[in-house]
C-alpha cells in the first residue's frame, strides 16, 4: 500500500460493483454498516454539571455496545464512572439513567390514580434538582458482572492502571454482593437466582411486571444459566486483572471460585446439548419442556470460557438445527427455541419470545470462528450484512418472515456484528491492554477474500493494530503483513478446506512456525511477529 488511513476499518478485494445498492459484496459494508448502528443510539445526557456518553442508557446495553464502541469512540468511561461512583453502600449497581420523566429513571410516578415505582426504593437513586434519576430493576440479576466485563475493556483500551486499581475494591463488592445476597442467591444450588423472567430480559408473566420490576413474594423465582455464565466469565477476568495488578492471591481465590461454579453450572443447567433455559425454585407451567428450551445467552456462552470445545459445538449443531427445521434465512438466531405460547401477553415469535435476534447472530458467528466453523461464521456475517444492507439498517429484531419488529437498540446489534467481525474474522484479539500483545487470526481465506486491510483503533488512546492479508487461491498462498508495533504480536493463519502448511517463510526466508488444528480447520501459527514482517504460507 502507498498510504494507510486513520481510524479503524476492515476492508476486503471482493467489491464486483462500486454502488452499495447492488447488496451484494457484503463484507466490505458490514463494518460501516455497524458503525452506523452505533451512531444511531450514541447520545449524551446533561447531569448536573456533568455530561454523560450513554449508548445506551442501560448499562448492559452499554457494556455490550463497547464490543465495536471502543473502535470508534473515544469516551468510554463517562456512564461507567458513574455507576461505579454511585455503587450502593451493599454492593449493587445502578443499571439505568434516564429523565425524571421516564419511568426508568425509578422516580415515583402516577398509573391508574395510584403513585408506584418501577423498582424498590433502595434501587432508585435520585438527587435533588436533577433532571435524571438511577435505577436498578430489581429483579435483574446480571449487572454486576457486566460492570467487570465493562471495565475490563475500557481499561483494554485507556490503558488506565490507575483506574482499574480503584474500580477493582467496587468490583469485588458487587461480585460479592451476587453471591451472598439471599435476593440474588440460592444456598441449595449455590448459584445466581432471579424471578422467573424470559433469558436475561426485566419482566415477568404478570402485567404487573409492565410497570412495575421489583421482586415480590409471589414471583416465581429459579435459576437462569446466563446470570451464571456471565459470572464465571466475571471471575476469570477478575483473576486476570488482579494478577496484572500483583495480587496473586486474590487472583487465584477468583479461579478457585470460578471452577467451583462452573462445577455446580455443568451439573444442574447443563442438558448435554446446551443449557436449559431456567431451572425453577418455584415451578410454574409455562407449557414447554425448560429442560429442553433453549434460550439466548446460550450464543453468549460460547464465548464466556465456561464450555469444551466439544460442549461448543454441541452449542453451535443446536443453533444450526434450528435453520434445518424451519428452513428460513434467519432461523438460526431466533433468541428462544421453542418458544412459549404465550408470555406477558406476547405470542410465539414475538419480541424474545422467540424472534430472531441479530446479537444472537453476531455471537453465534464468534463462536463458529473459533471453534473450528469458519465457513459457517462468514455465511452468518455474509447473511446479516445482505439483510442489513437491503433494509438500509441493522433492527433489534425480526419476525420469522425477516420483517423489523423493533423492541430495542440498533447500537447492541451493531456492535455484536462488529465485535464478531473483528475478532472472529479478522480475528484481532488484544491479550492485555492497549494492543500491546496481540494474538492475530485471520480467516479471510475462510470467505475466499483476495485481500483485506484491517486497522482497528482504540479511540481513546490511539493504539492500534493493523496488517494487511493477501491470497492466491489458485497458487496456494496466504500472505499477512503486519504494520503496527507491539510488544508481542502472535500469527495464526487460518489455512481454507481443512488444508494444511507446507512451507512458511518470514520476508522471503524460511520461518520456525507449527500446526493448530482447530476441529478439522488448520492454522499456520508464527509465535512472534514483528512490525514491518510479512509472513508467507504455502499449503
Amino acid at each position: 500500500m502507498t498510504n494507510r488511513l486513520p481510524g479503524s476499518y476492515i476492508a476486503v478485494g471482493n467489491i464486483p460493483n462500486g454502488a452499495t445498492a447492488y447488496h451484494t459484496e457484503q463484507l466490505s459494508h458490514l463494518f460501516g454498516f455497524c458503525e452506523g448502528a452505533m451512531k444511531f443510539n450514541n447520545r449524551v445526557f446533561i447531569y448536573g454539571e456533568r455530561l454523560i456518553r450513554v449508548n445506551l442508557h442501560w448499562i448492559r446495553d452499554y457494556v455490550l455496545t463497547v464490543k465495536g464502541f471502543r473502535y470508534t469512540e473515544k469516551d468510554l468511561r463517562t456512564f461507567p464512572d458513574l455507576l461505579l461512583e454511585k455503587q450502593h453502600a451493599k454492593g449493587f449497581f445502578y443499571e439505568i439513567i434516564a429523565p425524571v420523566s421516564d419511568m426508568h429513571s425509578g422516580r415515583p410516578w402516577v398509573k391508574d390514580g395510584v403513585t408506584t415505582r418501577i423498582s424498590s426504593p433502595e434501587c432508585c437513586y435520585y438527587e435533588e434538582g436533577m433532571a435524571f434519576g438511577l435505577c436498578r430493576l430489581e429483579l435483574e440479576a446480571d449487572i454486576e458482572y457486566l460492570m467487570v466485563e465493562g471495565v475490563h475493556m475500557i481499561w483494554q483500551a485507556t490503558g488506565d492502571d490507575q483506574w482499574l486499581a480503584q474500580a477493582m475494591p467496587k468490583l469485588e463488592k458487587g461480585l460479592d454482593y451476587i453471591c451472598s445476597d439471599p435476593l440474588r442467591w440460592d444456598s441449595h444450588y449455590q448459584l445466581a437466582k432471579r424471578p422467573r423472567t424470559l433469558d436475561t430480559w426485566d419482566f415477568l408473566d404478570n402485567m404487573r411486571s409492565s410497570h412495575d420490576r421489583a421482586i415480590h413474594p409471589d414471583d416465581p423465582m429459579g435459576i437462569f444459566h446466563g446470570d451464571n455464565t456471565g459470572l464465571f466469565n466475571a471471575r476469570l477476568i477478575m483473576a486476570k486483572l488482579h494478577r496484572y495488578l500483583g495480587n496473586t492471591a486474590a487472583a487465584k481465590r477468583h479461579e478457585e471460585l470460578a471452577a467451583a461454579l462452573r462445577e455446580r453450572v455443568m451439573t444442574h443447567l447443563w442438558n448435554g446439548d446446551f443449557f436449559r433455559h431456567f431451572l425453577a425454585i418455584d415451578p410454574v407451567d409455562y407449557g414447554v419442556d425448560e429442560a429442553r428450551q433453549m434460550s439466548l445467552s446460550n450464543a453468549y456462552a460460547l464465548n464466556r470460557n465456561i464450555l469444551t470445545f466439544a460442549e461448543k459445538k454441541r452449542v453451535i449443531a443446536a443453533y444450526r438445527a434450528m435453520r434445518d427445521k424451519y428452513h428460513g434465512e434467519y432461523d438460526d438466531f431466533r433468541n428462544l427455541e421453542p418458544p412459549y405460547p404465550i408470555f406477558h401477553g406476547r405470542k410465539a415469535g414475538q419480541y424474545v419470545n422467540g424472534a430472531i435476534a441479530p446479537f444472537v447472530a453476531g455471537q453465534l458467528a464468534l463462536g463458529a470462528f473459533e471453534t473450528g466453523e469458519e465457513s459457517y461464521g462468514v455465511d452468518i456475517l455474509k447473511r446479516m450484512a445482505r439483510k442489513i444492507s437491503g433494509d438500509g439498517k441493522v433492527a433489534f429484531l425480526y419476525d420469522w418472515d425477516g420483517k423489523d419488529i423493533g423492541g430495542g437498540p440498533r447500537c447492541w446489534c451493531g456492535a455484536e456484528l462488529m465485535h464478531a467481525e473483528c475478532a472472529g474474522l479478522a480475528g484481532v484479539v488484544d491479550n492485555g491492554k492497549l494492543f500491546a500483545n496481540v494474538t492475530l487470526s485471520p480467516r479471510f481465506a475462510a470467505a475466499r477474500e483476495p485481500r483485506a486491510c484491517v486497522r482497528l483503533e482504540y479511540a481513546c488512546s490511539g493504539k492500534a493494530v493493523e496488517y494487511d492479508f493477501a491470497a492466491d487461491y489458485q497458487a496456494r498462498t496466504l500472505s499477512v503483513q503486519l504494520l503496527s508495533d507491539h510488544h508481542h504480536a502472535k500469527l495464526r493463519l487460518y489455512l481454507p478446506d481443512s488444508a494444511t502448511a507446507t512451507a512458511v517463510s518470514r520476508n522471503g526466508q524460511p520461518a520456525a512456525w507449527h500446526d493448530e488444528q482447530v476441529g478439522q480447520s488448520h492454522y499456520a501459527c508464527v509465535d512472534t511477529l514483528a512490525a514491518g514482517d510479512t509472513v508467507t504460507v504455502q499449503y
